[in-house]
């Protein structure tokens, strides 16, 4: 332990060459830190080998799918009116000409078939030099619109705009999608956006707003508590400086090695506030003690290192553990979370343990009136006082801790892990809302498709596979959550009403004697209509006529019915398309965000165990005793079964962001632990007998582990701020944790110790 000491004095001997390579450091990550970008592309908690992705993939690769198109849906627009239809139409021009828009869909430049001889011809649906009757029963007449530009009502128009999938993945998207926002609501009046890019562009947005609010905030109520502790500057600014370093370093070494800011690592700089007091406030509290105690800066540098050195490094490593279990979540974002939040962690005790020592030897020493308030004299009273209450009391501590662990094992049942993907939203919210909108005219707005491939190439020419489709979607459609669907049937359809009058009625597939003549009325048509009227459309069977598809838009109906719903889209499917001739699976946005919540969930339970396991190991190799391991991990794991509990109690769902709590909260919370047996040790190590070493530990760590607490507390509350219920749930649940974890440690932990401690001889001759 005295090697510590010795660090400690290497350290104030070689003030010179560590500064230099801080200030080294500091310009060069610092440069780095500057050209930090931030990543937009979807992210997702799925392997890349894993079935439900390459089912996406060769959804994608079939048939151009994209996650770049949103819809912009037009409440009560009135389609009879000609002067709405000419806004409609210059709104959908306006998107069209913009950068980094692929296609625009609308009521006004939609394909409208018409009959010329024997050929199909594509005109533009809305023509201003045609009369007003004319265009109003165009549209009343096309079945094929509703669902798609129309609601069923024919009350709601909507645009559907696709942005270049290239162009989806950086930042101008949020311009974009902002810019189509805001000319849509001045031209048409009020309107609801939905889909990927517009979700996308609003959690960016407010993450861009939140992340560097969240870090200021946490690191004022940081210092304000610091300042509240020690009642002096250095208190405050050792720690800040502590801190700034160490996130300039962190972003520095993010962008260095060609990695982005995200969804995720945007919170990396708040969380470094926050964690990175911890390391400043056992130095500085045991610096305080110590030179009170002997009157000499270097001495009490010295005693400080012997004393808590070891166990401040052992700290730094568990809570290292807690986030770099999440490389196994299955996750790159997470992943690339927790390799650098564990980066930053080391980078913070290392600029710690050399920067507040050089700082209080070469600063100029604190007043004795400072070193009387900082040192909190009355709290060492109250210490005492609670190792007598645990020493006596640690049958109804032990009784206490039993039935609120049992309570909490019982309401950990009750967890739901029913995932919403829009469920981090809450209800009042604008985009919850719009989705709202969305819903009661169209249907839902996560795409569920149903790939079918033949066996044999140019299957879907045939007549009798489209009735087949055209089955299928009459056996969906009635199923709970879904909406419309739309497949290569419905075009049919359309062709076929355009060829036989136009009439609502004739909006049906052809039959055996007419296919033929559709078929040669179609092929003309394929090969002289402008590629601009047909492009905007989408592609339901590939270029070999073997794969079709259908679209399903279903409702955010959580992983249980999610998972039933696919099941019997699924049966349904290969009842009409058997396995023998035909490969069939159900994919989708819908698909592909409930497997990621699970897969995530489930990955971070397993993160969960692994992070038990290790930090275990390094309890006992910390503590060579199987016992005080043991007893090490009871006032850790006992706050995470209470607040899994909680969650049961109070319908919180067992999401990514509320699961992640969990191995997050267990490396942060056992950091006290660590700070008080290793203490204990040393105690105990000096001949003192079990029951007076307790007490005397907890006169020594107490007041450090206390506003320890009380700062991870309050700097994980600020995130309770937050617009996005995840992120809410994740800041009060793991300040639920660190409380729980503070009375456990301060009343369980010393319970068990007096307990089942193991004893020594000097313990057996106080017995005898």
């Amino acid at each position: 332990m005295y090697r510590w000491a010795r660090f400690s004095d290497w350290i104030i001997r070689h003030p010179r060459p560590i500064v230099a390579v801080c200030v080294v450091a500091t310009l060069f990550l610092g440069y780095w830190s500057t050209r930090v970008k931030t990543d937009h592309r979807p992210g997702h908690f799925l392997a890349d080998d894993s079935d439900v992705v390459r089912n996406y993939r060769h959804l994608t690769d079939a048939f151009a799918q994209t996650q770049a198109l949103f819809y912009i849906v037009v409440p009560d627009g009135d389609v009879r009116d000609d002067a709405f239809l000419a806004k409609l139409d210059s709104v959908t021009s306006a998107i069209e000409s913009m950068h980094g828009v692929e296609s625009v869909l609308s009521l006004t430049n939609v394909p409208f078939l018409v009959r010329e001889g024997d050929s199909l011809v594509a005109h533009r649906l809305y023509d201003p030099t045609l009369p007003h009757e004319v265009i109003e029963s165009r549209i009343e007449d096309q079945v094929f619109l509703k669902g798609l530009l129309l609601s069923d009502d024919g009350t709601d128009p909507a645009i559907i705009v696709t942005l270049n999938d290239d162009f989806n993945n950086t930042s101008a998207r949020v311009t974009l999608v902002k810019k189509v926002q805001r000319m849509a609501r001045s031209t048409l009046g009020p309107v609801a956006l939905a889909g990927l890019p517009y979700l996308r562009s609003m959690y960016a947005t407010r993450v861009t707003r939140e992340a560097p609010l969240f870090t200021c905030l946490a690191l004022l109520i940081s210092l304000l508590m610091l300042y509240v502790t020690f009642r002096a500057r250095r208190a405050v600014i050792l720690p800040t400086i502590v801190v700034a370093l160490g996130i300039i370093w962190t972003v520095g070494l993010i962008a260095l090695f060609d990695h982005r800011l995200n969804i995720v690592t945007s919170v990396l700089p708040a969380l470094l506030v926050i964690i990175g007091m911890a390391n400043s406030i056992h130095l500085t509290t045991k610096f305080y003690d110590r030179y009170q105690a002997c009157g000499n800066r270097r001495q009490a540098i010295d005693e400080t290192m012997h004393i808590v050195g070891q166990a401040t490094f052992l700290t730094s490593l568990t809570t290292a553990v807690g986030f770099f279990v999440l490389v196994l979540s299955g996750s790159d974002l997470l992943s690339g979370f927790g390799i650098f939040a564990s980066i930053g962690i080391g980078i913070l005790y290392i600029l710690s343990v050399t920067l507040i020592p050089l700082a209080c030897v070469w600063l100029k020493p604190p007043s004795q009136e400072r070193l009387r308030l900082a040192t909190h004299a009355a709290l060492t009273d109250f210490f005492d006082r609670v190792g007598r209450f645990a020493r006596d009391r640690s049958t109804a501590i032990l009784t206490v801790s039993l039935g609120m662990l049992a309570i909490g094992v019982f309401g950990a049942t009750r967890i739901s892990s029913d995932i919403f993907v829009f469920s981090d939203f809450y209800e009042d919210d604008p985009l919850r809302q719009d989705l709202k909108v969305f819903e009661n005219a169209y249907g839902g707005i996560l795409p569920l498709e149903v790939v079918i491939e033949s066996r044999n190439p140019g299957r879907f020419r045939s007549l009798s596979n489209l009735r087949r489709v055209e089955q299928l979607q009459e056996k969906v459609e009635p199923l709970e959550g879904v909406g419309h669907s739309f497949s290569a049937a419905d075009y049919l359809k359309l062709a076929n009403q355009a060829y036989f009058g136009g009439r609502p009625a004739a909006f049906r597939l052809p039959s055996n004697y007419e296919m033929p003549f559709l078929q040669n009325a179609l092929s003309g048509f394929v090969e002289e209509s402008p590629e601009s009227l047909t492009r905007n459309l989408p592609r339901f069977v590939d270029s070999t006529f073997t794969i079709t598809r259908v679209y399903l838009g279903v409702h955010d109906l959580g992983t249980t019915n999610m998972n039933v719903l696919a099941d019997e889209v699924l049966d349904e499917t290969r009842a009409l398309f058997p396995e023998a001739n035909y490969t069939t699976f159900v994919t989708g946005t819908a698909i592909k965000s409930t497997a990621s919540g699970e897969n995530l969930v489930t990955n971070l339970a397993i993160s969960l165990a692994v992070a038990l396991v290790v930090i275990s190991i390094i309890m006992a190799m910390l503590f060579r005793s199987t016992r005080l391991t043991l007893i090490s991990l009871a006032p850790n794991v006992i706050p995470l079964v209470l607040v899994g509990g909680a969650m049961g109690f109070a319908g919180i769902v067992l999401k990514p962001s509320t699961a992640l709590i969990f191995p997050l909260a267990f490396g942060i919370a056992v950091d006290d632990t660590i700070h008080f047996l290793a203490k204990y040790r040393m105690v105990r190590a000096n001949g003192v007998a079990r029951d007076p070493a307790v007490i005397q530990t907890l006169r020594e760590t107490g007041k450090a582990i206390l506003f320890t607490s009380l700062v991870l507390m309050g700097g994980f509350l600020v995130f309770t701020l937050s617009s996005f219920g995840g992120t809410v749930s994740l800041g009060a649940l793991t300040a639920l944790t660190l409380a729980g974890a503070l009375v456990a440690n301060l009343f369980l932990l010393p319970a068990l110790i007096h307990r089942y401690g193991p004893l020594n001889e000097s313990d057996r001759r106080e017995q005898n």
